[in-house]
């Protein structure tokens, strides 16, 4: 009964609220044109981002970090992991109200690389429950999440690698810098946490 209680089924409506309020900054601001749908674009795919990290990291957290809080993080990390689906299907709303607004077409690399992202994150989302584990099983299902994430995770970090090694980026490079520290960092906790692993189970082996 404790677990049921306290399952945050408050992040989505946390999530369509932090939307809500770019979306009303970046109209209100830039007005309802290409230039207000670009800064909605740019800050939803921030927010995604930011979740896809807790997502990504909250199992490496958990096994380095014991503690109530990062224990739990894990335990309820599929909501996290919905959350950030919400949220980056919000950021492809506005990413299609961008190119809409400009008329224009992304590239074929943008539209198959991206386009398979969100392959990953609609089957990881509609499969992020106990019946399609036990349906797939534990190998496939595991195999499906850990491809995805790490696929998503390439897609963000390349984006951001790109726009800091652009002579002529959209921000200032200290944006990007920050971004794609904060995807390595986690990339490195998720590396941390396997070699402690390995460590643990060599004896056990032997």
């Amino acid at each position: 009964m404790t677990e049921t209680r306290f399952r945050p089924f408050w992040f989505f409506p946390a999530v369509l609220a932090c939307a809500a309020l770019i979306a009303a900054l970046s109209f209100g601001i830039w007005g309802m044109g290409s230039e207000g749908f670009l800064h909605f674009t740019r800050y939803t795919a921030r927010l995604a981002f930011l979740i896809f990290l807790v997502a990504f990291s909250a199992g490496a957290l958990a096994q380095l970090f014991p503690s109530d809080g990062t224990r739990w993080l894990r335990r309820n990390r599929r909501y996290v992991g919905l959350s950030f689906a919400l949220a980056h299907f919000i950021h492809l709303l506005a990413l299609t109200g961008f190119f809409l607004s400009i008329g224009e077409v992304p590239g074929m690399v943008t539209i198959i690389g991206g386009g398979l992202a969100y392959v990953f994150v609609a089957l990881m989302a509609l499969t992020s429950n106990d019946w399609s584990q036990r349906t797939l099983g534990p190998v496939l299902w595991r195999r499906l999440h850990l491809v995805g994430s790490y696929y998503i995770w390439l897609i963000f970090m390349r984006s951001y690698l790109a726009r800091l090694a652009s002579e002529t980026p959209p921000e200032p490079k200290i944006i990007f810098a920050i971004t794609a520290a904060l995807g390595f960092a986690a990339l490195g906790l998720r590396i941390a946490a396997w070699a402690k692993k390995r460590r643990k189970s060599a004896p056990a082996a032997a």
